[in-house]
């Protein structure tokens, strides 16, 4: 395992716009509580893309196409939310590579009857499967956020002939045990008099409430709090309508697991990527990148568990440096 601490001197361009056009209504969902803030933003000129759906058992899964190169599939976090709170930091990468986003089922355009035999890991691999078949993809690049770095995990492990590199980004851990190291971890970044606050704050669904809700609410998952306000992301209907359910049913499954005998076996070129302020413990970054071969780790400073949106030049800086050892310049 190779290990990098980058440094904390950085730069942050106010121009890097993360926001969706019109007057909107996102959700936040992370570890089981979801809400919703209005806000109007600019507008920002619409991205061209190509988007299609594809037929998977008991649904659909949505996905959609941007630039050429070679194949980067990207996994969203949640487990409950869409792509989109990934789109606009994450298409910069289509400049020069071929980034392909998705619907977990259930939620944004992918969709799903759910229930306990529908909403499984092992359905949720077939289905990012199912993605790559349809896209004609021998081999592709993996990017997973958070939960959806797990869901990576998973699907490399029971698909590595597919899998030419794999990169996690702030991601949940290998191990039950570490699930729980973050909710301990989360609970103890939230001062008594948030708790309170928030406790407070529920119920309410005036505009000043839930802004106040949503501040609180994020505060552990960003070092510097004045930059929640970047993650605006307009969910779609059936993410509002399917959130809860689908958490409640994926978390159900991660509550005592192990990947590690089987991802100690993986020879494919790895990139952790963490932060030292994420709600996710270091630790838990460090045993992934220890537990499989040919992996590297590195150390985002005083950005929290969006290193994407706090500090996007250093991420995506790292994302194409990793690449392009891959694949070449």
């Amino acid at each position: 395992m190779k290990f990098r601490v980058l440094s904390s001197l950085r730069s942050f361009s106010r121009s890097t716009s993360f926001t969706l056009a019109g007057g909107v209504a996102f959700l936040l969902v992370m570890a089981g509580t979801s809400f919703f803030v209005q806000k109007v933003f600019a507008q920002v000129p619409a991205p061209r893309f190509r988007e299609a759906t594809v037929l998977v058992p008991r649904g659909s899964i949505y996905y959609k196409v941007m630039g050429k190169g070679q194949p980067i599939i990207l996994v969203h976090g949640g487990p409950g939310l869409d792509h989109r709170y990934m789109f606009q930091a994450f298409q910069d990468l289509a400049k020069d590579y071929r980034v392909i986003f998705y619907d977990q089922r259930g939620t944004g355009a992918s969709q799903c009857k759910l229930s306990d035999r529908s909403v499984t890991i092992e359905q949720f691999v077939e289905d990012l499967d199912a993605v790559r078949r349809h896209l004609g993809l021998r081999r592709i690049n993996l990017l997973g956020h958070s939960w959806g770095g797990l869901l990576a995990v998973h699907y490399t492990v029971r698909h590595p002939q597919n899998v030419r590199s794999l990169m996690l980004a702030n991601s949940s851990g290998l191990t039950g045990e570490s699930q729980k190291a973050f909710f301990e971890n989360l609970d103890s970044m939230r001062t008594p008099e948030d708790k309170e606050e928030l406790e407070n704050l529920k119920g309410k669904s005036d505009q000043e409430s839930l802004q106040r809700h949503n501040e609180l609410y994020m505060r552990p998952y960003f070092y510097d709090s004045s930059k929640i306000a970047l993650l605006s992301y307009e969910p779609s209907k059936l993410t509002a309508e399917n959130n809860e359910r689908v958490r409640t049913l994926i978390w159900r499954q991660l509550l005592d697991y192990d990947l590690r005998p089987q991802a100690s076996r993986l020879h494919i070129p790895t990139l952790v990527i963490h932060s030292d302020r994420d709600v996710i413990p270091l630790e838990v970054a460090e045993e992934t990148a220890e537990t499989i071969p040919r992996s590297e780790l590195v150390v985002m400073q005083d950005v929290g568990h969006y290193s994407f949106i706090e500090d996007p030049t250093e991420f995506f800086k790292e994302i194409r440096k990793f690449l392009k050892t891959v694949h070449g310049p």
